[in-house]
């Protein structure tokens, strides 16, 4: 059945059943029910999560996806101007507003901080490490550990083991104790210029490509993705 591009038991289906019926489909959302409503409340303003968590209530069963592609299709054919991103209900624009009065650090900005040393407000900064001190530590801890490869300084790396083992952030207390256990590897990436990262990141392109062919093909198809070949081509 490859001409027809379906199964045997589709074409088993036309034969023995009534053509019209099994032609016909139903390409009517599950929206258009709502469809008065739906315009309403996108002309008002009421954002498209807001829309699809009221028609739920109502007795909308389909999924979010589909709802909002009909809600799509809707705000491009009379040009609505919604709020896409933000929920519109009373409680939201309430807590919004609260928010407001308040100066916020948001967390991709401490982890900037931590582990990018990006700038701070001096105020910010200090209420975050006074507030939290683990913060502080953290962030210690981090530059401490740069200062050792940046140094080539292998008191340093002793220093820092003895000091974290006994740290309060379990976290950094594994890591301290795990550099311990592989101390001779340690010294020797400190102590060397040289590194395994190119046969490392080779390494995971192969195993990315052993992956995504796991189930798919042979182990001649696999070679041939994998080998180099005598001449300068790749399979």
């Amino acid at each position: 059945m490859a001409e027809l591009h379906c199964s045997s038991a589709t074409v088993i289906k036309y034969r023995h059943g009534d053509y019209e019926s099994l032609c016909r489909k139903n390409f009517r959302s599950g929206m258009e029910q709502f469809y008065d409503y739906i315009i309403k409340a996108l002309s008002a303003g009421t954002s498209r999560k807001d829309v699809y968590r009221h028609v739920k209530e109502k007795g909308y069963k389909g999924g979010q996806s589909a709802a909002y592609d009909y809600m799509d299709k809707i705000v491009k054919r009379f040009q609505l101007e919604i709020a896409i991103y933000k929920s519109s209900t009373p409680e939201a624009i309430q807590k919004k507003k609260v928010l407001e009065k308040y100066d916020h650090l948001t967390r991709n900005e401490i982890i900037r901080f931590l582990w990018l040393d990006a700038e701070l407000a001096e105020t910010h900064k200090n209420y975050v490490i006074e507030k939290y001190p683990k913060i502080g530590e953290l962030k210690n801890c981090i530059r401490e550990f740069r200062e050792i490869y940046e140094k080539k300084n292998m008191p340093l790396l002793y220093l820092f083991i003895e000091k974290y083992k006994r740290s309060g952030l379990k976290t950094i207390t594994r890591f301290a104790n795990g550099l311990e256990k592989d101390l001779e590897a340690v010294e020797n990436s400190v102590a060397s210029c040289l590194s395994n990262g190119f046969v490392e990141g080779t390494n995971s392109k192969l195993k990315m490509i052993k992956r995504t062919m796991y189930g798919r093909c042979g182990i001649e198809l696999l070679s041939a993705k994998l080998m180099y070949e005598k001449g300068g081509v790749y399979g």
